[in-house]
């Protein structure tokens, strides 16, 4: 007998939506802020970033805010659906996975969202400031900055890798999933553990700028084919 279960139908609409979301965040971080005279490191040069911020700032806050939106939908329902799918041959690893899940894609979205909402009020305060006050906005806007990175660069896409790592493993080792997508996922969490060693070591070609980009590209495949497997499993037996 078998049973259709709404919540994996979800957790895979969520997945291939998450998925194709992350199209946005890249086209304004390889299109539109370099066509308005950003770049990559930019922003590690407060002096020169934030009199840009305060002329464009829409522009930052959209990357922000399409950025939040992929993890947003992913958090809603692909770490359980995930879980549930792996459970009843990986009952210790399906929930560690899961959590990990929850906890990596929560810290990203907060990071997310605290630059989206505290960027550009830091450059308009900046930029309308005299000069014995900026010295103090430019310490705030270094406190935020190192404090998103540690939750961005470093926790969140650390435990985005567990999260795809383990789950893929257990696939793997239970059938769970198929062997395509867990060995897939394998890889694809290696670029995400990159991206955080990057940033914790300050070694370049291993962060953002090297091995670590390949994350905003094997994350979302890694996303929309599990959703594809998700949406095909939607019927599965009853425990």
């Amino acid at each position: 007998m078998v049973q259709s279960t709404a919540s994996t139908r979800w957790g895979a609409l969520c997945a291939l939506v998450a998925g194709v979301a992350f199209l946005m965040p890249l086209a304004f971080y390889f299109y539109f802020l370099p066509a308005a005279g950003s770049s990559a490191t930019h922003a590690q040069d407060p002096v020169r970033f934030l009199p840009w911020l305060a002329e464009h700032g829409p522009v930052r806050v959209a990357l922000w805010w399409t950025t939040a939106l992929p993890f947003l939908v992913a958090l809603l329902g692909v770490p359980s659906a995930l879980r549930a799918k792996l459970h009843p041959a990986s009952p210790t690893a399906a929930p560690v996975g899961e959590w990990a899940g929850v906890l990596g894609l929560f810290t990203l979205l907060v990071a997310c969202l605290m630059l989206a909402a505290g960027e550009l009020p830091l450059a308009r305060a900046y930029v309308a400031a005299d000069a014995a006050a900026r010295p103090a906005i430019v310490a705030t806007y270094e406190w935020q900055r190192l404090v998103t990175a540690l939750l961005f660069d470093g926790l969140g896409f650390f435990l985005i890798g567990v999260w795809i790592l383990v789950s893929s493993a257990a696939g793997l080792r239970s059938g769970g999933l198929p062997r395509g997508l867990g060995c897939f996922g394998v890889v694809a969490a290696l670029p995400t553990f990159a991206f955080a060693a990057g940033y914790v070591t300050g070694l370049g070609w291993l962060g953002e700028l090297g091995l670590g980009l390949l994350a905003f590209l094997t994350v979302p495949a890694w996303l929309v084919w599990l959703g594809v497997v998700l949406w095909r499993a939607d019927r599965v037996e009853p425990a």
